[in-house]
């Protein structure tokens, strides 16, 4: 692609002493630089070093040699806006409006967007003199009045520098192999870069490499100040892609693939930081943005050893891999067995760049500083995990403990195998998609509740007097957060067709990048 030649052109623009030289270090503590990488729909047992089988280790996985694993990291949700939008907020979903009543997650169609009225990690970090910039994923809204305005891009949301992005995400629909659909659909496939669409529909080569070369412009453009880059990957969300480099590299096949891609492109950018000089000033983070979707068979990632897919409020759709590196600070080798929230990173980020948390509002997110700064030795102090479908509370953990108010139920391997051939979905589907769906089966009365740590399945519900004690934490919680709750305006609603991007109407068919 053309930035390809943009990397190497803005890279000699840049001034001698970041190329070939290490900067002058600041002290780790003093303002760090933030990495995060984010997968799509990657499951918690994906990973070599969280018990895959089959699938090669990689870079991802020596970040978590040389730092520090998470056994119970939760996503904010089990669909994507939602749960990115909880990233960037640092509050629960519900109270930012990131649900509806029949859609979950923001369409091309919508005239709605993360609102400007939240304040993102980027734009909180800018306040703190740091540079901010993201690539990839995005799913948080595109356009509001007409199908270009862009307004609820993320240049609108506090990140000063945006490259390559897919504003919407990489849909089953954008399949180039023929095997989902028979050509791309270009009213839910286009890149942007920044805020200009540069292509319709969306091409996968050599898309993962744009991707890496934006992230490196960005860290040698900023490498003398502090700086949060995000990098939301593509992978692993249906339809599989990888390079011809990466084609069969996996015994897993294809989705092993897809993963092998995307820690090679987590590695060079921790290369990059270390060749700058940057990587013990660096705080960098790997994480999926909620659990896998085992519907997909083999196209699927895997949830194991948990239960359930993405979509539902069983461990399987909430649990996701998590890791962190910081080298010099974080002892490597560590596995933090702490309940964490993907929203403790805006808390985490904020708490490291010196900056205040804002009191204007109900913050979730809970800083993982001190976990961090000890190396697990002190704990983290979250406690309670609310697991939500769109504005319903499906269940609440309160330590060791999960109570199910309402529950989906949990397809057996049998009905996945009748609905794959070889391994490969017949039909792509969700086994219970909606929130208020009759597929949904209500415990009001009398709660489910399992011992998390001990039954990680959800196989065995305790029942009895016996275990009432246990039960009794999580209904108080369950009252006092209901009553201090105030939901967020709905903000899944329903579109037009004029509002969703195209390059040049009628056609909608361009690639800027050729």
């Amino acid at each position: 692609m053309m930035f390809h030649l943009l990397f190497m052109f803005v890279v000699s623009l840049i001034p001698s002493s970041g190329f070939g030289q290490v900067v002058s270090l600041r002290d780790p503590l003093d303002k760090p630089n933030i990495v995060l990488f984010v997968a799509d729909d990657m499951g918690y047992g994906d990973l070599s070093s969280y018990g895959h089988p089959t699938q090669e280790p990689g870079p991802i996985d020596k970040m978590a040699a040389d730092g520090m694993r998470f056994t119970q990291w939760y996503s904010p949700e089990s669909l994507c806006s939602p749960s990115r939008g909880a990233m960037l907020t640092g509050r629960l979903p519900v109270r930012v409006g990131l649900y509806g009543d029949y859609e979950r997650v923001f369409l091309p169609t919508m005239p709605t967007g993360l609102p400007k009225s939240e304040i993102t990690i980027a734009e909180a970090l800018r306040e703190e003199g740091y540079a901010t910039g993201m690539g990839g994923k995005w799913h948080l809204g595109i356009n509001e009045f007409h199908r270009s305005d862009g307004n609820h891009l993320p240049i609108h949301h506090g990140f000063d520098y945006v490259g390559t992005i897919a504003p919407f995400t990489n849909h089953r629909s954008c399949d180039e192999t023929k095997r989902i659909v028979p050509s791309p659909v270009r009213t839910m496939c286009m890149l942007y870069y920044n805020s200009t669409i540069i292509q319709q529909p969306t091409s996968h080569h050599n898309l993962t490499e744009t991707l890496l070369h934006d992230a490196k412009v960005f860290i040698h453009q900023n490498e003398d100040r502090p700086f949060l880059y995000i990098l939301n990957f593509l992978h692993m969300h249906d339809s599989l892609f990888s390079g011809p480099e990466f084609k069969e590299s996996s015994k897993r096949g294809e989705y092993g693939d897809n993963l092998n891609e995307m820690s090679w492109a987590v590695g060079e950018v921790l290369d990059t930081l270390k060749a700058l000089g940057l990587d013990k000033n660096t705080l960098a983070l790997f994480i999926s943005d909620h659990g896998g979707h085992v519907e997909l068979g083999t196209d699927g990632g895997k949830n194991s050893p948990f239960r359930g897919s993405k979509e539902t409020s069983w461990e399987g759709g909430f649990r996701v891999p998590a890791i962190a590196l910081w080298p010099g600070v974080i002892q490597g080798g560590t596995i933090s067995r702490n309940i964490v929230s993907t929203m403790d990173l805006f808390s985490t980020a904020l708490d490291l760049a010196g900056a205040t948390i804002p009191t204007d509002r109900v913050i979730d997110g809970i800083s993982l500083k001190a976990h961090l700064l000890s190396s697990g030795t002190v704990p983290h102090s979250r406690e309670v995990i609310h697991y939500y479908c769109s504005d319903r509370l499906m269940a609440i953990r309160y330590r060791d403990y999960k109570a199910f108010f309402h529950s989906k139920p949990r397809m057996s391997s049998d009905v996945y195998s009748a609905l794959c051939q070889d391994g490969w979905p017949t039909v792509r589907f969700h086994s219970c998609y909606g929130c208020n769906s009759s597929c949904i089966t209500s415990h009001l009365e009398h709660p489910l509740l399992y011992n998390v740590e001990t039954d990680h399945e959800e196989l065995y519900p305790l029942e009895g007097k016996e275990h009432r004690h246990h039960l009794e934490p999580i209904l108080r919680e369950k009252a006092e957060h209901e009553a201090g709750l105030v939901k967020g305006v709905p903000l899944f609603v329903e579109g037009s067709m004029s509002l969703v991007p195209c390059c040049n109407p009628p056609y909608c068919f361009c690639n800027y990048n050729s």
